[in-house]
């Protein structure tokens, strides 16, 4: 594995016209005719073929119709039931720790060739101990119209267990959006931890940049350690002004969250309710 078992630390500055983060150095994109691991005569198209039986096209680009639904982790609200084709022409895929053991993640994002508003991005669990990858565990990580892994994509929390960062987002003539995730494995399946929305604008006299950064040390806390979460967010001048808008609130302002497991209760909660009370105020200025 490629990034740091240590403190690691991830950000994402949103500016105009910026989707996405370039992808950091331990995540892999694929055509998606390429092999799993070398020597393999399983493809990346065949592990996709799964969610989308009839995914075919010519070139490296694949398209269909017959998906093959699976949870949303954020739950039953964000199930997309519009969508009618899916399409893409690469993956991403990481390797990581899962309760000690080795897994294989592979990011399908089916709206790189058929968009969609919200698009369908399938997170995929896989074990490659056997002589072909084993499917573990499978679902929908997409909030937004694109999807994928984060800059630091993983994000280490014990000696045996990363946690896994992603993001959504769409932007239009003067905002930009994204989901950010982060996404636990524990018994070979998927568990949300929590996503939070940000906001990068430019109109109406502010230029606005949200930049997160995720911590843990994966020596502190049994079974994992606290996951710090902190978002800047900066507002400077600019020369437009909105005649019928009060003059914006300018300066920095650090929004911060730590995620703490629960032993009761089985599973992560923050340490207060700053990340919601940003999403709200960000959702008030779309």
């Amino acid at each position: 594995m490629k990034h740091s078992i240590g403190c690691a630390v991830a950000a994402l500055i949103f500016l105009l016209g910026a989707t996405c983060s370039g992808q950091a150095a331990d995540v892999d994109n694929s055509p998606v005719v390429q092999v799993v691991t070398p020597g393999s005569h399983t493809r990346f198209l065949d592990l996709a073929r799964h969610f989308v039986s009839d995914l075919d096209g010519m070139g490296n680009t694949f398209t269909g119709r017959k998906f093959n639904p699976v949870r949303h982790i954020g739950g039953d609200d964000y199930t997309n039931r519009d969508v009618e084709s899916f399409g893409l022409f690469d993956v991403s895929h990481v390797m990581m720790k899962a309760d000690g053991k080795d897994r294989l993640l592979v990011l399908f994002d089916f709206s790189q060739a058929a968009n969609a508003a919200q698009g369908i991005a399938i997170l995929a669990l896989y074990d490659l101990s056997a002589e072909k990858p084993t499917l573990l565990d499978a679902a929908d990580i997409g909030f937004d119209a694109s999807t994928y892994f984060f800059d630091q994509a993983l994000l280490r929390v014990s000696d045996r267990t990363d946690v896994i960062l992603t993001l959504s987002s769409h932007f239009n003539s003067n905002q930009n959006y994204a989901t950010q995730s982060i996404i636990l494995v524990r018994n070979d399946r998927f568990e949300l931890i929590d996503s939070t929305t940000l906001l990068g604008e430019r109109h109406c006299g502010i230029d606005r940049q949200q930049v997160i950064r995720y911590a843990a040390n994966p020596t502190e806390g049994k079974p994992y350690a606290p996951i710090k979460v902190t978002v800047t967010d900066t507002a400077s001048a600019i020369e437009e002004v909105c005649a019928d808008l009060e003059p914006a609130e300018l300066g920095v302002r650090e929004i911060k969250a730590t995620y703490v497991w629960n032993a009761g209760k089985d599973r992560y909660f923050p340490d207060s309710d700053s990340m919601e009370l940003l999403e709200k105020d960000n959702q008030s200025r779309y």
